[in-house]
């Protein structure tokens, strides 16, 4: 679905007309509540992030209070709440990365045979620590396509 050009809701309605069962969610905001309302009454999400309400965005009060729960608290404490029967999971990131090594590995095996690829945005090309600055600026601007990489060298 591209956010820019569709609507979300109606997106998620056509493609999902009983309702999501679970959701991955790193976008907060409008996005948040978006999945929030879509998914099946005993449906999950995972947030995973809640870039739209960060310091970054001039409207990050006003895309904070677009959403039900506290996107911020939820996953900065690593909270699970429960609303209704939903199951919400906040930072969903694994606390101990050794549980998810044999994932890596796997996911690794597979890019490296070709069956899975990375998309790096390549609008523009970062070369060194001095261009951080204008990567991460490059990265909350809405414009990249894929992960943006700075070179080190």
């Amino acid at each position: 679905i591209n956010y820019k050009e569709e609507d979300v809701a109606a997106e998620i309605g056509r493609l999902a007309p009983d309702g999501l069962d679970a959701a991955l969610e790193g976008v907060g905001g409008t996005m948040l509540q978006i999945a929030l309302d879509h998914l099946k009454k005993k449906g999950r999400l995972l947030q995973i992030g809640y870039i739209s309400e960060y310091p970054h965005n001039p409207d990050a009060k006003v895309e904070s209070s677009k959403n039900d729960v506290d996107a911020s608290d939820l996953f900065w404490n690593s909270k699970t709440i429960q609303r209704g029967e939903q199951t919400i999971y906040g930072n969903a990131w694994p606390k101990d990365y050794g549980a998810v090594a044999d994932c890596k590995a796997r996911v690794l095996g597979l890019f490296e045979e070709g069956k899975i690829k990375s998309l790096v945005d390549d609008e523009e090309e970062f070369v060194g620590l001095e261009s951080v600055t204008e990567a991460i600026q490059h990265m909350l601007s809405g414009r990249t396509i894929g992960k943006v990489v700075v070179r080190i060298q």
